[in-house]
């Protein structure tokens, strides 16, 4: 009974059946060398999750002291101490269905290799809490260390490289499957069954960025090796993201299916995608540089303009249940206010960032166990310690993943009449665009004063309720005026919409890799466009979303001295209390017979 349970709960993960041992495992082998499984849990948890004591029992009886734990997950989400492995055991935590800062992913895979590179018989083994999306992130992150640094094939090339190599034979790059979310919001869409957005946004405009940045160092007289070509790098990542959905999906039992995604969320392919540009030292100018020089000097800025959001009409129906969802979500008390919905000015965004000390601390780990020949993918030797303190010491005591990871700092909506259009198109139907634009805290107020005027909400039924940094009442720092949000352009940023108090989806970037290098004189501006199925989680009313273009444009060089807004959050924000919009987004999933996605909507919306 506990085997079938936990093949529910695995769903379209294979599972390791051990006959020696007589145990079933939500496990696979990436490589002979990689595994990947799902968390280790115990008590009631341990009912439909690997049991903690049969995936020590299966790791030790196949490797001995040879393998190694990776967990990614944080302390305020699951945790054992080190000593249930023996001591060996990393922790990069982050939390679930987002994308990390991106100096874990060479942190990780750095610290993977010099483990493998120890002896052939050793393994890594890496989990978060189901073993698919993070696990499978970092996975992808090691492997893209071997796939982008090999040359030609050497008689003594170890598992993984042979894996890779055997894996471009075998798997047809060019159809990648729809993960089970985008089944969800995908209906109706226009998109070719196979289409992989991120491999899209990957080739769009990506080789001649690449030309422009080659051109530009030849005319300074650039002396640097050549770097492979960007084809060969995105090339490189399909292999990759291809041998992990090969083996850590479970076959479709019809031929007609299609396999689905490992690592199905778009931004953390996106992380995935801007990693391999940096392993194949294609990144953008200045990115993670060690020159003194230019770690002296602030961090450039991008101003974010504006978010131009095109959605199909929602129904009668969908627009009555949404109303009601606002209004259940303020009786029971998990919101400041009550959101009318019957007006499209109450489309917003929240812009949130990770920690500025966890993202700089980091980062500075990353310069640090940077090795002197410039392979991103590995890592010093000597870099155990930095200024008497290891790496594990950072995450002890739970300093950085205890509480709320990921925050807001600004806010994003409608301000005048004309940011709200409605068009007919004969693809997509009737279609309202709207222009989001940076919120101070006087448009603000206003706007929120215009919800509650519009919705009939009895007194004092907001009033002594729980907070969250996401909550329609929280204040929102940004430059004065519509000129923009200040935004680091070396820093990742989440960009999360909403409708009222009903979560749509988000979607993570780091501007530098979308906007013109290098950087020069006079307006310098770029539009990231992306597809509903680049978002992440646009199930419910989220599925009403066509695409969302972002709107950039670089800040002078003297406005690099610009701070970028400081992350807000209340009291209860910081104690990591629950987000209103999970609860809603969950609703109005189920109400809209979108049952499939309703756990990954509740999950996501609620980090």
């Amino acid at each position: 009974m506990g085997d079938l349970v936990r093949r529910l709960v695995s769903g379209n993960k294979a599972r390791y059946r051990d006959e020696e041992l007589d145990l079933e495992l939500d496990l696979a082998y990436i490589t002979d060398q990689v595994i990947v499984m799902g968390y280790p849990a115990t008590g009631i948890e341990g009912l439909y999750r690997n049991r903690r004591e049969d995936a020590k029992k299966f790791l030790d009886h196949h490797h001995g002291k040879n393998y190694w734990v990776f967990n990614f997950c944080p302390v305020k989400e699951n945790s054992y101490p080190d000593s249930v492995f023996e001591g060996r055991v990393s922790r990069y935590p982050f939390p679930d269905h987002h994308a990390p800062p991106l100096a874990i992913l060479p942190l990780v895979a750095r610290e993977i290799r010099l483990w493998l590179d120890g002896s052939p018989e050793r393994v890594a083994v890496l989990h978060c809490k189901a073993g698919k999306g993070r696990s499978g992130t970092m996975a992808c992150a090691y492997l893209l260390t071997r796939e982008i640094a090999r040359t030609a094939p050497t008689p003594d090339q170890n598992a993984s490289d042979k894996e890779l190599a055997k894996t471009k034979a075998e798997l047809v790059m060019n159809a990648m499957p729809a993960d089970e979310a985008a089944d969800v919001a995908s209906s109706g869409s226009d998109s070719q069954p196979g289409d992989d957005p991120i491999k899209h946004e990957m080739t769009a405009g990506g080789e001649k960025a690449a030309e422009e940045q080659a051109a530009a160092a030849s005319a300074q007289g650039a002396t640097k090796a050549a770097a492979p070509k960007r084809k060969d790098t995105q090339d490189s990542l399909s292999h990759v993201l291809e041998l992990h959905t090969s083996k850590r999906m479970k076959r479709p039992s019809s031929p007609s299916k299609k396999l689905k995604q490992g690592v199905s969320i778009p931004s953390q392919r996106r992380w995935l995608y801007y990693w391999s540009l940096v392993l194949a030292h294609q990144a953008p100018e200045g990115f993670w540089s060690t020159d003194p020089e230019v770690l002296a000097r602030p961090s450039p800025k991008v101003k974010l303009t504006q978010i131009k959001l095109r959605m199909r009409e929602l129904s009668g129906f969908k627009t009555n249940l949404v109303r009601a969802v606002n209004t259940l979500v303020d009786a029971a008390g998990l919101s400041k206010t009550t959101a009318a919905t019957n007006s499209r000015s109450q489309v917003w965004a929240s812009l949130a960032r990770y920690d500025d000390d966890f993202v700089e601390t980091l980062e500075e780990w990353e310069r640090f166990t940077r090795d002197e020949s410039g392979d991103m993918g590995v890592r010093r030797k000597g870099a155990e310690q930095m200024e008497g303190q290891t790496f594990a010491d950072l995450f002890k005591e739970g300093r950085f993943d205890s509480k709320k990871m990921v925050r807001s700092f600004a806010r994003m909506g409608t301000l005048r009449d004309g940011d709200i259009q409605k068009e007919e198109s004969k693809t997509d139907g009737k279609i309202e665009t709207l222009l989001l634009r940076p919120l101070t805290g006087d448009k603000w107020l206003s706007i929120r004063e215009k919800i509650e005027a519009e919705e009939k909400t009895p007194s004092g039924s907001a009033a002594n309720v729980e907070s969250e940094d996401a909550s329609l009442y929280d204040a929102t720092q940004t430059l004065k005026g519509d000129g923009g949000v200040v935004l680091d352009a070396h820093r990742e940023l989440r960009v999360k919409l909403y409708l009222g108090q009903v979560f749509m989806g988000w979607f993570w970037f780091i501007p530098t890799f979308h906007m013109p290098h290098p950087r020069g004189g006079g307006e310098q501006s770029a539009t990231l466009v992306l597809t509903r199925k680049e978002i992440d989680f646009p199930v419910g009313i989220g599925s009403s979303i066509i695409d969302v273009s972002v709107s950039m444009e670089w800040c002078s060089e003297a406005a690099d001295v610009v701070s970028p807004p400081a992350r807000q959050g209340s009291a209860e924000s910081m104690e990591g209390h629950g987000e209103p919009p999970g609860v809603a987004a969950t609703m109005q999933a189920v109400a809209g017979g979108e049952v499939k996605g309703m756990a990954e909507v509740k999950r996501a919306a609620d980090d």
